[in-house]
């Protein structure tokens, strides 16, 4: 076939969508070195998941009250008008005279993968706090501040929730506006001492 100048016609790969191959082992590809990538990381920052029901209390630090069908959610500062969550209540959160451990969990597991550990912000909290990842990347985890002047117990209307507005004067909390927790079991919740 020619092409109207005298040569050959050649067919050029449409690259418009990709790089040739199935787009389904692109997409596996993508994936495989997502998940290298965070092999990697993981090993050079040493972080480590670290378990809800394996996690150490301190020295005098004993539990206040606990949820395991809890869900735990960060609401962001800026977000959409209307922000829905649903209460899957896979998360567990742990009310201790030192802190709030929240955590969910993981797609087939059993356990609770720690995920935030709130501090009130009239006590001593971790110098992680003041990291703008919070401490995820070296403890696993994030270290965030809350305010407890703040904190408001909605019970009206289909959803009974928990909101602790976080501190805005802590890294931690860039974009963040609070935590919120939802549970059925919010008649016993108490705030860490």
């Amino acid at each position: 076939m020619r092409d109207g100048k005298g040569g050959e016609k050649t067919t050029i790969p449409d690259l418009r969508y990709g790089f040739g191959v199935n787009p389904v082992l692109e997409f596996l590809g993508f994936i495989g070195g997502m998940l290298l990538l965070a092999f990697v990381v993981s090993r050079i920052t040493g972080a480590r998941a670290q378990y809800l029901q394996d996690f150490p209390l301190e020295n005098g630090e004993r539990v206040l009250w606990e949820d395991l069908a809890a869900d735990a959610y960060v609401y962001a500062g800026r977000r959409a008008l209307f922000t829905t969550y649903s209460r899957s209540r896979r998360s567990a959160v742990r009310v201790t005279t030192l802190r709030i451990i929240a955590g969910t969990r993981s797609l087939f597991g059993q356990k609770h993968i720690i995920q935030y550990l709130a501090f009130p912000s009239d006590r001593a909290f971790p110098d992680e706090a003041n990291n703008l990842g919070g401490g995820l990347l070296t403890r696993g985890f994030e270290a965030i501040v809350f305010e407890r002047a703040g904190v408001v117990t909605h019970t009206a209307g289909k959803q009974v929730f928990v909101e602790l507005p976080l501190d805005p004067a802590i890294r931690s909390s860039l974009n963040r506006q609070s935590l919120r927790i939802h549970s059925d079991l919010l008649h016993g919740f108490r705030l860490p001492d």
